[in-house]
């Protein structure tokens, strides 16, 4: 018995245009179709893995370059902090001076171990990163405390008898502010003066509190103009009375705090 060849099997596909055009077929086989549709699906997970893998390029690159954006600030944020500890060595180390100078009071002679430290290193705009200080906040221009002036500022080549700053006299517990923006550098008892206060401001000025009833800040606290920093008091040996033995240096010189004091 002869054998007999399989027909091959198709799959009319019939087109309708709109219009007056005629219609046209035509024919695929089975075999033929069945490719059509492997290499469709073939085309399909390509070009759908294209889009999946350029989608995930693109994530990637907008992520590296986020972290290349956070890496620079980390960078620049390392060196400020670097800024920062050197200042704070300084600081500390003006602070030291300060404490084994300081004993009742700052008189002539001792300032001279003030001249060492370069008030240039001392960057205080830094200390509060990306802000900038106006003149009008740095110049200790402020009246510390409300009172009137019980003595004034009375410089003298005797240093026993200098008074190298002015005395200013309330009721006790009286607020006593900031004058200018600045770091508290001593913070402590005097035998003479009680209760002190020192605080360094930019452009190379200082400022004294003594005898103050309670001091409110500690020592490297940075403070703004007009902050509550002590109430006053009578505090220490040399005093008489409730007042605030109040000093404001320039380039380590005294000067009277009159020729500052033009704010409430």
């Amino acid at each position: 018995m002869a054998h007999r060849t399989p027909q091959k099997k198709y799959i009319n596909f019939l087109i309708i245009p709109d219009g007056k055009e005629e219609s046209r077929s035509f024919r695929l086989s089975v075999g033929m179709v069945r490719f059509l549709i492997v290499v469709t699906i073939i085309l399909f997970f390509l070009i759908s893995g294209g889009f999946i893998a350029y989608w995930k390029l693109g994530s990637l690159v907008l992520e590296n370059n986020h972290l290349k954006e956070e890496n620079f600030k980390l960078v620049k944020s390392l060196k400020q902090v670097d800024q920062l500890k050197e200042q704070l060595v300084a600081l500390q180390n003006f602070q030291k001076k300060i404490r084994s100078s300081f004993e009742g009071y700052i008189n002539v002679e001792e300032s001279g171990n003030l001249d060492s430290v370069s008030w240039n290193d001392l960057n205080f705009e830094m200390m509060d990163i990306g802000r900038e200080r106006s003149l009008f906040n740095n110049i200790p221009s402020l009246i510390p405390v409300e009172g009137f002036i019980a003595r004034g500022y009375e410089p003298s080549s005797l240093i026993s008898d200098a008074h190298l700053g002015i005395d200013i006299a309330a009721k006790t517990d009286t607020p006593i502010r900031a004058p200018a923006d600045g770091v508290v550098l001593f913070e402590g008892w005097t035998n003479d003066g009680g209760n002190v206060l020192i605080i360094l401001h930019s452009f190379g000025f200082i400022t004294v509190y003594k005898h103050n009833q309670i001091n409110l800040v500690k020592e490297l606290e940075q403070v703004r103009k007009g902050q509550v920093i002590a109430l006053l008091g009578n505090t220490g040996k040399i005093t008489s009375g409730p007042h605030l033995h109040y000093e404001i240096w320039r380039n380590s010189q005294p000067v009277n705090p009159i020729n500052y004091l033009n704010e409430r």
